[in-house]
């Protein structure tokens, strides 16, 4: 081997070893490495943290999300009648996990208990305890978080899942269930509601 070849060899093998270890801190900083009990990751709530039916829902600020329990009131709520007979107006009883961002620009939405519905302070879109836009400058349904029930061994009794093309997530039933998991990393996005020239 002449010392051309040598110092072409080191060269090569200095600029691989040099692309190894720019690709791997590009991979360190660009997958997403979610801790439990920080948004991006898993939540695990005992049962008792879920509030009661017809209630109104409970804060969990740490995973921005609100939890509902939705009841017979909040599904046969009379603001449904203002999109009543679409398919996304249909509500059925369980708990969801409602994403605290609003769909319309991204704001906080907040709860009203006075109107018992969520409201946005910037631009005034309305929904109901099920995510069910029923007003506003919003089109389309508030986005959950993915909740699995599971059992004190660990069984997953029950999941959301998403209820037309990968939108819209249903609520679950949680009976038998000890704890819950909320995957804040993983969210179903609402289904549109709104027909053009209504608010």
């Amino acid at each position: 081997m002449t010392r051309r070849e040598f110092l072409y060899y080191l060269w090569a093998a200095s600029m691989a070893l040099s692309m190894a270890e720019i690709g791997g801190a590009i991979l360190w900083f660009a997958v997403p490495r979610f801790k439990p009990g920080e948004f991006g990751g898993v939540f695990e709530l005992d049962v008792t943290a879920v509030p009661p039916p017809d209630t109104g829902p409970k804060a969990f600020d740490a995973g921005r999300f609100w939890l509902v329990n939705l009841g017979d009131k909040d599904v046969t709520d009379a603001n449904l009648k203002e999109v009543a007979g679409l398919p996304y107006a249909e509500q059925q009883k369980g708990i969801k996990a409602l994403y605290k961002i609003c769909v319309h620009l991204g704001c906080l939405y907040k709860w009203v208990p006075t109107n018992y519905r969520f409201e946005c302070p910037c631009h005034g879109s309305k929904y109901l305890p099920s995510g069910v836009r029923i007003g506003g400058p919003a089109r389309r349904n508030l986005d959950v978080f993915v909740i699995e029930a599971m059992d004190a061994s660990g069984k997953v009794l029950s999941k959301t899942e998403a209820r037309f093309d990968g939108q819209d997530g249903t609520a679950i039933d949680i009976t038998g269930a000890a704890k819950l998991r909320i995957n804040t990393g993983q969210k179903i996005t609402g289904s549109p509601n709104s027909v053009p020239g209504v608010a």
